[in-house]
């Protein structure tokens, strides 16, 4: 993955560029989707082939881990602020793609 900021590679370990010392663990986090089970995989694999880092948040049932149902299996999709457009605009280009 490129630094977004200065655009030399940064480890994915820790999201921090060593050059610039851009840390996305530091920037702002948002959802730019909400989907279900199993197109969260999908997207989150379509992001991070483009170089977009990602994070999923979901529900869960007590101890029960894996089990969602309606509402709870909701799977939000956030970004870094600053790469939120990019990724939205990939969603849309592959979403127009796929109705063809």
């Amino acid at each position: 993955m490129n630094c977004p900021n200065c655009n030399n590679p940064m480890p994915d370990e820790n999201y921090a560029c060593p050059d610039c010392g851009f840390d996305l663990n530091k920037c702002s986090w948002i959802v730019i989707s909400k989907v279900y089970p199993p197109n969260d995989i999908i997207i989150e694999s379509l992001l991070k082939s483009c170089d977009i880092p990602v994070k999923l948040f979901q529900e869960a049932i007590g101890p029960i881990q894996g089990l969602a149902i309606g509402p709870l299996a909701e799977v939000r999709i956030a970004v870094p602020e600053v790469m939120a457009d990019a990724a939205v605009e990939l969603l849309k280009s592959e979403a127009e793609d796929s109705t063809i």
